[in-house]
């Protein structure tokens, strides 16, 4: 591993890029050009209602369908690692199993405190709160937006830290084609299939395909591997297919239904006996949606079932025994949402609507080598109402926008049963069984008070105020488990984390080429779920999650971007964050320490070019220092476990012919092997090599 790249101060990196976002004359006059047009015509859904960007009293990041093109990425979380406050948790680039993606320095290893939708549609699972983001086609999406900050009092659980929506390609033509093949290291095979068609104007179809293969790497360090060494490298082999319907009775009501298979198996990176270990995320998903407009009320129904059947095999070797079992899960997620809008005249704006979510688990631990099962079961219900009132005033100039958002949540169903056989080094798992785990229920209620004001074309701020929420996923309801070398108790009386921040922004445009955007916010998180160490009788050292610590954040983030030309854009961000344990009784030796897995400062930034000849697309990211553990010194070395690093990525794609086009990418180009995680290292320089066909 090259330490160099792990000394590249921030400062050092932006400099170049802010010299560039320099206005080429600060006698330029303003007009309405392509910076304008940019902030005023991006239309978002971050408050349900479609608005203006420039609109919206909060800080919202839009990556839309053009500058897709010109990223250099593998997958969607490629995409998402460039938008600024995000924080990505994938080691192994595309090869990474269960990427995580959060927002705002909250810890990268708990995707369920950042709420992830599919037009609209939550995707979080209610077993480990993950997001299956391998099963998203890049294909398919038109527009990415990144809602930063508690949006709970929308959305209700999941949305701590922020909201992710992905918004998917509609057909607007007769017909559409779009087809892709690509190959690149450790023998990468992509595909991609995409068909569109408008039948007169009531009636469109959509069916998309797409199949992901590699044989991977090795990401084990060379210096972890012991004798004998069992690591092989991790494959890829994955399957999605996609088809939508949407019909149109008018004006009154548009129906639409969607489904969307994934098929997957991917190497886990160990064989002691083959085929080794290996893990499957098949899911299945299916929607429905009815929106239309009733008098002066609109209205949208979504409903959604979700089934992800998670399989794993496992297998241990201590000293001559060899252990194998199989781990099966199937988790169930389903939900209902009725959204009403009523517009009071030109200024004044109610939105209010209902929800209803289920989410279940039925999952076990299956021996091969022996007649042993664990099972484990477990559900949650949530029931919510909200209401939201956006006024506008002063000729537009000032947006005031109040929410308030009520869910009521149980736990039920839940239970845990171990053979009498299975145990974790002396102690016996059957010790821990329960058919009736006690049920439990709670309520919170999420307000938000945002106010934008835009005094001039060129100035606009805003100041927020809003609540989040997470509830505790079923994992650590219901399941008594192994965890870090421990057993995991099922703990059923966890209650939500809750987290209250405070937020101001300012958008400048000081030259009609050239925004800056800054933003500070100031964050409260009460009842934080943490693993506390307990001792039983027999003296016997379980963990078990708990409602114990209080956390501070705060943070700074800085946008900017200049058009140089129609065809010639730099961005360039950075973030700055203290996130650390507040209060935390039961383990008072973690006060004051960072949260895990939270760079405390990262700098990104993008050059796209257009032209006649070529496109060109750059990122560049750097990433600083970060914990693995809570205690924040697990080597007793002094130091964070895991350095900070830098890379940069870069697409050059042209058009051939009429419809055909190529583009070559470059992943890492300096092929700097980090680390984001203590036990696996990155796949270093990725070369990519796509053919795309567009009707």
């Amino acid at each position: 591993m090259n330490g160099s790249y792990y000394n590249i101060r921030p400062v050092s990196f932006l400099l170049p890029l802010l010299f560039l976002l320099l206005p080429v004359t600060v006698f330029a006059q303003w007009q309405t050009d392509t910076l304008f047009r940019y902030l005023d015509e991006i239309e978002v859904s971050a408050t349900k209602n479609v608005r203006s960007l420039s609109e919206v009293p909060g800080r919202v990041s839009v990556v839309s369908q053009d500058e897709l093109r010109l990223t250099p990425s593998a997958t969607v979380v490629d995409v998402l690692r460039n938008v600024s406050g995000v924080h990505t948790s994938n080691t192994m680039g595309f090869i990474t199993m269960r990427p995580n993606v959060t927002v705002r320095g909250l810890s990268g290893e708990e995707q369920s405190r950042t709420l992830v939708l599919m037009d609209g549609v939550p995707l979080n699972n209610s077993d480990t709160g993950g997001v299956n983001w391998n099963s998203i086609s890049l294909s398919s999406i038109q527009q990415v937006e990144v809602y930063k900050g508690p949006g709970s009092s929308l959305y209700g659980s999941n949305a701590m830290g922020g909201v992710i929506n992905i918004i998917t390609r509609k057909p607007t033509e007769p017909l559409t084609v779009s087809a892709g093949a690509s190959y690149g290291t450790f023998n990468t095979r992509r595909s991609h299939l995409d068909i569109t068609a408008r039948a007169a104007d009531n009636l469109t179809i959509q069916v998309q395909g797409f199949m992901n293969r590699s044989d991977g790497y090795n990401s084990i360090p060379k210096d972890n591997r012991t004798e004998p060494d069992h690591s092989v490298p991790r494959y890829v082999d994955d399957y999605g297919f996609n088809t939508r319907v949407s019909y149109s009775f008018g004006k009154f009501m548009e129906l639409s239904a969607g489904y969307h298979l994934f098929l997957n198996e991917r190497g886990e990176g160990t064989e002691i006996e083959a085929p080794g270990m290996y893990r499957k995320f098949d899911k299945n998903r299916f929607r429905m949606d009815m929106k239309g407009e009733i008098s002066d009320i609109r209205y949208a129904l979504h409903a959604f079932y979700q089934r992800e059947d998670y399989f794993r095999v496992s297998e241990r070797l201590r000293g001559a025994s060899y252990t194998r079992f199989n781990v099966e899960s199937d988790r169930d997620d389903r939900g209902i949402t009725l959204d009403l809008f009523y517009n009071a005249g030109t200024s004044h704006s109610i939105t209010g609507g209902l929800e209803v979510r289920d989410g279940s688990v039925d999952g076990g631990d299956f021996y091969q080598t022996s007649d042993d099962v664990v099972i484990n079961r477990g559900s949650m219900r949530f029931a919510a109402l909200y209401l939201q009132d956006e006024i506008q005033m002063r000729n537009r100039k000032l947006n005031l926008l109040m929410g308030l958002r009520y869910d009521y949540a149980t736990f039920y169903d839940g239970f845990f049963e171990a053979s009498d056989d299975v145990r974790f080094q002396s102690s016996f798992l059957r010790d821990y069984n329960d058919p009736n785990i006690p049920s439990n229920s709670w309520s919170t209620i999420s307000p938000r008070v945002s106010l934008r004001y835009s005094p001039l074309t060129q100035l606009s701020g805003y100041l927020s105020y809003s609540r989040g929420f997470r509830a505790s996923i079923l994992d650590d309801l219901s399941r008594t488990g192994i965890f870090w070398g421990r057993i995991k108790v099922a703990n059923p009386d966890l209650g939500p984390e809750i987290l209250d921040n405070f937020e101001a922004g300012l958008d400048f445009r000081p030259t009609w080429r050239w925004s800056i955007s800054p933003t500070v916010f100031y964050s409260l998180g009460n009842d934080f779920l943490y693993f506390v160490g307990l001792e039983l009788q027999d003296g016997t050292n379980v963990w078990r999650r708990e409602n114990v610590s209080s956390v501070r954040l705060a943070g700074l983030e800085i946008d900017t971007r200049y058009f140089a030309s129609d065809a010639l854009t730099f961005t360039a961000s950075y973030s700055l964050y203290h996130s650390n344990i507040h209060s935390f009784p039961e383990r008072p030796e973690l006060e004051g320490k960072k949260l895990t897995y939270s760079p405390r400062q990262q700098a990104k930034g993008s050059v796209q070019w257009r032209s006649p000849v070529a496109n060109l697309g750059v990122n560049l990211l750097y990433k600083g220092s970060q914990f693995s553990s809570d205690d924040n010194n697990a080597a007793n070395d002094g130091k964070p476990e895991i350095d900070g690093y830098f890379t940069w990525d870069v697409m050059v794609s042209r058009e051939l012919i009429h419809g055909f086009s190529a583009a070559f990418e470059v992943l890492d180009v300096m092929d700097n092997q980090h680390l984001e995680t203590i036990d696996h290292r990155s796949p270093g320089r990725i070369l990519n090599l796509r053919l795309t066909y567009d009707f």
